[in-house]
This record gives structure tokens, C-alpha cells and sequence, in this order.
């Protein structure tokens, strides 16, 4: 008895936990698709290594902030002057040398999709695709 109790409690905690996940998630964003830094897996660790934002597609306009690693790229991904336009978390337009993108495709689950999203705090995000 007691381990059938705990049973349903497992699957009522993990269904709860499923809904409430799914309701965090914010509405599409057209026009933009997810994509992911081209770098290798010791520059992920170094502390020190960073991809420059920059404010204009143009090596010596100013940088405003570093990319994370998933990029939420203008569709279709055209390059202009070698940098890709991007929107950042606050909903501000910059750009980011294409050379460091590449499509969306985490190895640690290639089958994962990826979906930019306006989340419900108004932030530029990405949710399952």
C-alpha cells in the first residue's frame, strides 16, 4: 500500500511539475531562429574567452556585452559585413561575427529543438521547439 501511495505521489509531483514548466514558457518570436556558438569545449570552460556583441555589424563599432551560448539569430541568417544580427535577452538588436555561429545542435542531445520566445517577464529567451 505504502509503495503504491508513493507511486502516485511521483507521478502527480512530476505531472505538476510538467504543467507548471509548460506555463513558464513565453509566446514565439517570428522572424528569429535559435543557433549556437561555433566554439570548442575549452573555450566554453575558459573564464577568459568571450564573444564580443557588437552595437553595429562592423569590427570597430563599439561592443555592448558577450554572447551566451545559444544565439538568437535574425531569420534568414544573412551576414552583413560578416557579423549576424541578433536580438539579445532585452530585446535590443545587435550583431556577432558569423564566423562563431553555427545552427542549433547541442551534442548532448542531438534530437533537442530549440524555438526563440518572448517569456513572461518580457525577456528574449528560448524554449523547446
Amino acid at each position: 500500500m505504502l509503495k503504491s501511495s508513493l507511486a502516485i505521489l511521483r507521478i502527480c509531483v512530476v505531472a505538476w511539475s510538467t504543467n507548471a514548466h509548460a506555463q513558464a514558457h513565453g509566446r514565439r518570436l517570428p522572424g528569429y531562429e535559435c543557433m549556437m556558438l561555433n566554439i570548442t569545449e575549452q573555450q566554453a570552460m575558459d573564464p577568459n574567452f568571450h564573444v564580443e556583441v557588437k552595437a553595429q555589424p562592423s569590427a570597430v563599432s563599439p561592443t555592448i556585452g558577450w554572447q551566451p551560448g545559444i544565439v538568437i539569430a535574425k531569420k534568414p541568417a544573412l551576414p552583413v559585413n560578416g557579423y549576424l544580427q541578433i536580438v539579445r535577452a532585452n530585446g535590443e538588436e545587435a550583431w556577432i561575427p558569423a564566423s562563431i555561429v553555427k545552427p542549433y545542435h547541442p551534442l548532448a542531445d542531438p534530437t533537442a529543438k530549440c524555438a526563440p520566445e518572448v517569456l513572461p517577464n518580457g525577456l528574449i529567451g528560448s524554449g523547446p521547439g
